[in-house]
């Protein structure tokens, strides 16, 4: 076994099955981009077997994570509909499979952190890119996305852009963007410190670029994200200027220009293109605007379904939700999901589920915010675990006004950033390390 290709360059095959997987959320059916994660997990355990010496540590942050799933899987059984509930939790099995195995893969191979973040940066920046293009094509549109009900006559409605994700949909694009970004906030920080002015130009041209294609895709909730993302960014750097630099007023004079180029273009941007500040403004209109009117309803009726069933839920997955909800919808208000992160979690799988699935997000909060404010902390490391709260600041904001965070794409992003966390802040334990598999 040991003089065998698949042995000798197994860690090279893990990586090139993380790095397809990654791109193939920009372009692939979720069936493919599961079946990816699949073989890459299949890879990681073929490596437990065959590696000795190598295992991963169940810290207690996984260990919260496992507790979420569990009742998960209790949900599953104590489901009326359990086939249909069968079906949804397989996502989830394969989703936490490859959350496990990204943690054993990169905490064996750190050096290759950086390279999956800038796979990252790529495909979110041509997924940018992209929905520049079809803004300015004026695309039509693939549904009726858009609620004209508070739209003004002078105002020009946004040409929402849905990339090259499939399904088409400008929320998920917007979720998929808003959930990468932050790859592109590391990688310039990264070209900083190595003084690398030609790649900050151009890390610092897709940051905007990205930005601006978030709100080309006209997702509120996205915007939502994107302030959540902006507002922690912000912090950090007012974090960094005053216990590195000794003030603003230390900073060399180009430096305070490209921080003065970059907030005004992201004002601009949110408040000063009509379009966008109407879209923007009309997230306080609730019951006035026909869309958020809808979800309204639509959280009324999965609050119900939550008292009715708080502790086992209803099971998961969109065909099980369906069944269900059409006990407790309003006439004429038919949903695929709950369109709220925190309240799909607690209808499928009950209270015990959502109080597990915070406390691992509370935790990975927590723990970036004390990493990155720790004096002996590796700049690249800060940098790295920076990009991880940022990206769960922005998804979770996302995620209180829409759903798209359980399709696969963002998935996929999602439980990588989480194993980047735990690889670089987590140490390998000498005593207590997981072998399940021997």
């Amino acid at each position: 076994m040991s003089d065998s290709f698949l042995f000798e360059n197994i860690d090279d095959i893990s990586f090139l099955l993380l790095i397809l997987t990654i791109i193939s959320t920009a372009f692939m059916p979720s069936g493919t981009i599961g079946l990816l994660a699949l073989f890459f997990t299949i890879s990681c355990v073929f490596k437990m077997f065959v590696k000795k010496g190598e295992a991963a540590e169940l810290s207690f942050l996984n260990k919260v994570l496992i507790v979420y799933f569990l009742f998960v899987v209790i949900s599953l059984f104590g489901s009326s509909l359990f086939i249909l509930s069968l079906k949804g939790i397989l996502k989830t099995i394969i989703y936490m499979a490859f959350y496990f195995a990204a943690v054993y893969y990169l905490s064996t191979n750190k050096k290759r952190i950086i390279p999956v973040m800038l796979t990252i940066a790529g495909v979110i920046s041509f997924e940018g890119i992209v929905a520049i293009i079809q803004n300015l094509s004026h695309i039509e549109a693939i549904a009726t996305w858009q609620d004209m009900s508070n739209v003004s006559d002078s105002t020009k409605v946004i040409s929402r852009a849905y990339g090259t994700l499939k399904p088409y949909n400008p929320n998920l694009l917007a979720g998929y963007l808003i959930t990468g970004l932050s790859s592109i906030v590391a990688l310039f920080g990264l070209a900083y410190l190595k003084r690398s002015k030609k790649t900050l130009i151009v890390l610092g041209v897709l940051f905007l670029t990205v930005f601006f294609a978030v709100f080309v895709t006209g997702s509120r909730g996205a915007y939502l994200g994107l302030f959540g993302f902006m507002g922690v960014l912000f912090l950090f750097m007012i974090y960094i200027i005053k216990n590195y630099f000794g003030g603003f007023y230390k900073i060399k004079t180009k430096y305070k220009v490209i921080l003065s180029v970059l907030t005004g273009f992201c004002l601009v941007v949110a408040f000063l293109i009509p379009s966008f500040r109407e879209r923007i403004i009309s997230i306080f209109s609730f019951r006035k605007d026909s869309s958020i009117s809808f979800r309204m309803n639509v959280y009324e009726a999965c609050y119900q379904m939550f008292l009715d069933n708080k502790f086992l839920g209803i099971g998961v997955g969109n065909n099980n939700f369906r069944e269900i909800y059409g006990l407790y919808m309003k006439t004429g208000f038919d949903a695929l999901g709950s369109y709220s992160v925190p309240l799909e979690i607690a209808v499928e799988s009950g209270i015990f589920a959502f109080l597990a699935f915070f406390l691992f997000i509370l935790l990975v909060v927590i723990r970036s915010i004390r990493f990155i404010t720790y004096k002996g902390a590796h700049p690249y490391n800060r940098l790295i675990v920076l990009s991880v709260l940022l990206t769960v600041s922005a998804v979770m904001c996302h995620g209180l006004f829409d759903t798209v965070f359980f399709r696969p794409q963002i998935q996929i992003l999602f439980w990588t950033y989480m194993a980047i966390f735990h690889a670089v802040t987590i140490k390998r334990a000498k005593l207590k390390q997981l072998r399940l598999l021997r």
